[in-house]
């Protein structure tokens, strides 16, 4: 097939447990690497044209994909890296864009000497995909130094919107999964290097301590229930160590299912489906997903 009008990488039938943290998935019809923002466009333009369904990833932290695959193209924005700074008054404003690791643009921050979003630092996806979920840690979300951001929707058009054009919320914000965040601008504040750097280090201990980074994962599974975070009510239910295949509940943290080695993406579907049933009859709870199911029917 001539892909006319797209200069961008063009990879067909990837299996996508290389490209997602938790290393399961079968192979996706293309994927696709603009070269920058017209190759989106255009890219784009091509694939609604021809009626092939899209959707847009980042660094697939927080995604598991079907065994089966996805008859689908995605595109990936993370070959289009800009950042700038700004000097204001007690601080900066910083352009970034969607596409750059989320963790290398808070080590460039603290580097700068500039404060904001270190309590997100080890959070592994990219800022655009940060915003999309408006990720968030350690009392901060990645939407609280937000000022705004360039979003490129359904219809091929960029729009930019402020911070208060749509409502954030917890894992949640006015970015929709048919749309691209292209850019972000924040409001970072001066601060010492040595405060941010200790700061940093203190996340990322704590991280370490917390989470099981020894195992391939999706980051957390559910989302918190009324201000309570999940794993108290997995745990709650008796639920660590439950294993379904290669699929385990995570004895570290309890909202954290785990890939032992040879897990398929049936088995983390199956084990998610078995923790909402068994904290649902245990506690009374019903959970939510935080992680993103592609590809599975109901």
């Amino acid at each position: 097939m001539e892909w006319k009008g797209v200069r961008g990488t063009i990879l067909e039938n990837v299996p996508m447990k290389r490209y997602t943290s938790m290393k399961v998935g079968g192979p996706v019809r293309y994927l696709l690497y603009p070269v920058d923002e017209d190759d989106l466009k255009n890219t784009l333009q091509y694939l609604i044209h021809r009626n092939i369904p899209y959707r847009f990833l980042g660094n697939g932290t927080n995604v598991i994909v079907n065994d089966k695959g996805l008859n689908e193209a995605l595109i990936r924005i993370t070959r289009m890296k800009k950042k700038t700074y700004k000097r204001t008054k007690g601080g900066a404003v910083a352009d970034v864009s969607g596409g750059m690791p989320l963790k290398q643009f808070i080590r460039d921050n603290a580097q700068r000497g500039l404060s904001g979003l270190e309590n997100l630092y080890w959070i592994p996806g990219t800022v655009g995909g940060a915003i999309k979920m408006n990720a968030g840690s350690f009392g901060t979300s990645v939407s609280d130094p937000l000022l705004a951001m360039r979003v490129l929707n359904a219809r091929g058009q960029i729009v930019t919107m402020t911070k208060h054009d749509g409502a954030f919320g917890y894992r949640a914000s006015p970015v929709r999964p048919t749309e691209c965040v292209l850019s972000a601008r924040f409001s970072l504040k001066s601060r010492d290097k040595k405060e941010i750097a200790k700061d940093m280090e203190y996340v990322y201990g704590e991280r370490k301590k917390r989470h099981p980074m020894e195992f391939p994962s999706a980051g957390s599974v559910f989302k918190e229930v009324k201000g309570e975070p999940a794993w108290k009510f997995v745990e709650k239910a008796g639920l660590k160590g439950l294993k379904v295949g290669s699929a385990c509940v995570s004895e570290k943290h309890a909202n954290f299912i785990v890939n032992l080695g040879s897990a398929t993406a049936n088995d983390v579907r199956t084990l998610v489906n078995t923790i909402k049933r068994e904290v649902f009859e245990k506690t009374g709870v019903s959970l939510e997903e935080e992680v993103e199911l592609w590809g599975f029917n109901g």
